[in-house]
C-alpha cells in the first residue's frame, strides 16, 4: 500500500516537473502566449487539487486499490492525449 502511495505522489510530482520544463517548448511549438502556456501549468494544480478529496470518497465507497487503478489508467490516457494535441486549446 505504502509503495502505492509513493508511486502515486512521485508521478504527480514528476508531472508537474515535466510540464513546468516543457512550457518553452509548449509556447513555441503550438504558438502558444506565455499567459496560455501558463494556464496548463495552474489547470494541472487547479484538476489534481479539486479531484483530491473527491477521489478519496471514491476509494472509501469502490475501493483504493481499485480507484488508484482506473485514475491510472487515466492519467496515462490524459497524457497520451495531451501528448498528441494540436493546439493549446486542447491542452
Amino acid at each position: 500500500m505504502l509503495t502505492g502511495s509513493v508511486l502515486g505522489a512521485v508521478i504527480v510530482a514528476l508531472d508537474g516537473t515535466v510540464l513546468t520544463i516543457a512550457q518553452p517548448t509548449l509556447q513555441r511549438d503550438l504558438g502558444a502566449s506565455f499567459t496560455q502556456v501558463q494556464w496548463t501549468s495552474t489547470g494541472y494544480l487547479i484538476a489534481v487539487a479539486s479531484l483530491l478529496v473527491f477521489a478519496g470518497r471514491l476509494g472509501d465507497r469502490y475501493g483504493h486499490h481499485r480507484l488508484f487503478a482506473v485514475g491510472m489508467l487515466g492519467f496515462g490516457a490524459a497524457s497520451a492525449g495531451i501528448g498528441c494535441a494540436s493546439g493549446v486549446g486542447w491542452v
